[in-house]
């Protein structure tokens, strides 16, 4: 009988070869697809939609209102409170919510409010309908209704209205103080992004080997699409800088990652921007590490405005 060559068995070396095509025909396939899910994944847990717990000034012993004001995303009335100063000094904060509901950083709001400035917190957007969290850029929108509100109140001095904000919060405030710029008279910001992009750009790409951070980049890219519905070059603080004209403090820990960007910040913003380096602070421990300093840079800050 005649034997082919198709029947013939394999060699050693052609199996190897056999097994290393069919590996290298999954794995490269996997090499590319996993970065990019990795980075869908990573937007899709930080724009998830969700409501973090407040807390009631009640616990503080403070005088207080439930107040709300319209939102103009939703059509409804946003939950607040507004807290009023013992000791007023003319200036009202704007607590810009990170991502929970009214009430919420209670022990900041004390500095302000034992500095004499009053204070409005409300719901953050996530606890108003199931929306992606936008970090920030639609978040924005919200402080437009909050001074809408505050210009009903009497005992609101309009020319004395800040923000003040925390993490995509902070960078939530710094971008609204820019939008509605001719209606804020300060901002203080703690520990948020300078810009969306080049925080992935200055992590991804540098930590992941063989250009996966190009795809870990462009999955992230994707996902803020599709997640939000806009781009994110938005997220940008950094270019809010130059059209902010109020007096701003930036309040960061040397121990955080985004303390490059802080300082990339306060140089675009010149001679307006006081950057507050805490030594030894993490992201989001500043008033922990340094209670008394945390308190006199409030109240000094509050001093030089004027009021």
């Amino acid at each position: 009988m005649n034997t082919t060559l198709s029947s013939r068995p394999r060699s050693a070396a052609q199996r190897i070869a056999f097994v290393l095509r069919v590996t290298l025909l999954i794995t490269i396939p996997l090499i590319l697809v996993i970065p990019a899910a990795l980075g869908w994944s990573f937007i899709a847990v930080l724009t998830a939609p969700g409501c973090a717990p407040g807390a009631d000034p009640a616990m503080m012993g403070w005088r207080y209102e439930n107040v709300g004001f319209l939102s103009s995303e939703f059509g409804r009335d946003i939950p607040a409170y507004f807290i009023p100063a013992d000791t007023p000094s003319g200036l009202t904060a704007i607590f810009v919510p990170t991502g929970g509901a009214r009430g919420g950083r209670l022990d900041e709001m004390r500095v302000f409010h034992d500095a004499g400035v009053n204070v409005l917190t409300y719901d953050a957007r996530t606890c108003l309908a199931p929306v992606t969290n936008s970090l920030g850029y639609l978040e924005a929108d919200a402080v437009g209704d909050a001074l809408a509100y505050l210009g009903t109140r009497p005992d609101v001095d309009p020319a004395g209205i800040g923000l003040f904000g925390f993490s995509a919060g902070g960078a939530a405030a710094n971008m609204a103080a820019a939008r509605f710029n001719d209606q804020i008279a300060w901002l203080v910001s703690e520990g948020g992004y300078h810009d969306f992009n080049a925080e992935i750009d200055q992590n991804a790409l540098v930590h992941l080997p063989l250009g996966m951070g190009s795809l870990f980049r462009f999955g992230a890219l994707i996902g803020y699409r599709v997640s939000v519905g806009v781009d994110m070059s938005v997220l940008s603080p950094v270019s809010a800088m130059e059209d902010i004209d109020a007096p701003v403090l930036l309040i960061y820990g040397t121990d955080e990652p985004s303390l490059a960007g802080a300082r990339e910040m306060a140089r675009i913003g010149g001679e307006n921007v006081t950057l507050w380096e805490v030594p030894g602070a993490t992201h989001g421990s500043y008033l922990w590490t340094a209670p008394e300093e945390y308190a006199r840079r409030i109240n000094d800050f509050v001093l030089t405005l004027g009021f």
